[in-house]
């Protein structure tokens, strides 16, 4: 039976970021008897009845329309949540600026959807029998998903033309790997830490961040004062249950936990899972923004009403956008509990298998993945590990006072957290979530609600073995 590693976020260093990330530990990557779950059976995608929904065009900026040639550029269509994320959007805009300014043979076009809403909206287009891209972003479940049902072509190609095979990330590449072809390229590993305004720390007389999961209650508790001020945010409901699924699982790592086994063998009902719905019903009635969305916590944040919160590293750049006199005020340190384990989220990127365009779409990509461009987009997205080695300067990172948390991070690959229903997260995370639901809302006790969806989640293990 083969086992892979956790994924570890090393503390900063130039080694750390030269060098890669280290795997250590012993929390399974792969899935049982030595595949990954892109080489296991792919499961038919639901059915449907609905035409599958088209992207959403986003209009470009006016600096960056293709100029005119006799018979045109050749546009594609690139598919992502970035677009609507505040800083990253900005960031990626201005690399297809450049990539405009390089050559005149290849336009981008924006589509997409929210975070939220990306998943569903990309595999109803998947039940429909096409995308609407030529090439386009996935985190890990979704490029699962993508693999299984033959939406990805194979990147061998591009890999070898860019030179960077052997430099690139192992763990993560793992996942995208069938039968030793390549179907992805990963372009961020989005870390997790505590999050916190040093200004209200001060103003509530917070000397330091949490170090325990005790402290971050009574430090929570301490600086709530509905409804302006809450010392805890994240998500909690199930139109957001991508994101609350991430969030909650922080809790599930903090407690030394898995939402499941090798073998599609749930955990639901394991103290460790017990302890973090308890932990995140404590913070709900005690220190959240009560319903809150992604959209709504992280305004809030940067408008200076949230004085804590654990979160992912994209936040950063929207605290920045969003208010440029909070992000000094921002800084960072590892999740307060004693084995500091932080869910790592891969993010992909890839070329759609029925696209018409794909040289086009290979050009645009070798043109990202080039190191000097690469860079370009990563100090502007404010992302901090690098997809394959040699891409950030360590002095920028060293430059950035924020960072410390999120290297402190012991951090675990996301999908790795649910061994045995890679493929089937979807149905996982419902199942889980509607009875955490039931458990913040209405009042049910954490033991019944997980027994019910230890129940619910065991039946789905059997329709899927």
């Amino acid at each position: 039976m083969a086992t892979s590693r956790d994924l570890r976020i090393r503390r900063l260093s130039r080694r750390a970021f030269l060098g890669g990330l280290a795997l250590s530990g012993a929390i399974p990557i792969l899935a049982a008897c030595g595949q990954s779950p892109a080489q296991q059976a792919a499961p038919k995608p639901a059915a449907t009845t609905a035409p599958a929904p088209a992207a959403t065009t986003v209009p470009a900026p006016a600096a960056t329309q293709a100029p005119g040639k006799p018979g045109g550029p050749v546009t594609i269509k690139y598919m992502t949540w970035w677009w609507a994320e505040a800083g990253r959007n900005d960031a990626w805009r201005a690399l297809v600026q450049k990539f405009h300014g390089a050559q005149n043979d290849v336009r981008i076009q924006e589509v997409g959807f929210p975070y939220s809403d990306y998943l569903q909206n990309v595999m109803t287009q998947v039940a429909g029998g096409k995308l609407d891209c030529d090439v386009l972003s996935a985190y890990d479940e979704l490029a699962i998903r993508l693999l299984k049902t033959n939406n990805l072509e194979p990147v061998d190609d591009l890999v070898a033309k860019t030179g960077i095979k052997d430099k690139l990330l192992k763990a993560p590449h793992d996942f995208v790997t069938v039968n030793g072809k390549l179907y992805a390229l990963l372009m961020t590993l989005t870390p997790y830490a505590l999050i916190y305004n040093t200004e209200l720390y001060k103003k509530e007389g917070i000397a330091k961040p949490p170090d325990n999961r005790d402290e971050y209650f009574a430090v929570a508790k301490q600086v709530t004062h509905r409804p302006n001020q809450f010392g805890h945010a994240s998500r909690s409901t199930m139109p957001e249950q991508n994101g609350w699924w991430q969030d909650l699982t922080q809790w599930v790592l903090g407690y030394d936990g898995l939402w499941s086994a090798p073998g599609k063998k749930p955990l639901v009902t394991s103290d460790a899972v017990i302890n973090a719905v308890k932990a995140y019903k404590k913070l709900y009635d005690e220190a959240m923004p009560q319903g809150a969305t992604a959209s709504d916590y992280r305004r809030m944040a940067w408008e200076g009403k949230i004085v804590q919160y654990i979160d992912n590293s994209a936040n950063i750049n929207i605290l920045k956008t969003g208010n440029p006199d909070v992000y000094p005020k921002i800084l960072t340190s590892a999740p307060p509990w004693p084995n500091r384990k932080s869910i790592a989220i891969p993010n992909y990127v890839g070329i759609y298998a029925g696209s018409q365009n794909k040289d086009a779409a290979k050009v645009w990509w070798q043109f990202v993945f080039q190191k000097e461009n690469l860079q370009f987009l990563f100090e502007k997205a404010l992302d901090i590990i690098e997809p394959y080695q040699g891409v950030l300067r360590p002095e920028w990172v060293q430059g950035l006072p924020w960072v410390k948390g999120f290297q402190a991070a012991n951090g675990v690959v996301f999908i790795a957290t649910v061994p045995g229903f890679e493929a089937n997260v979807a149905e996982f995370r419902q199942i889980t979530l509607q009875k955490v639901s039931e458990v913040l809302t209405a009042g049910k006790a954490p033991e019944q609600a997980m027994k019910e969806a230890q129940a619910d989640l065991e039946a789905l293990a059997a329709r899927i073995q």
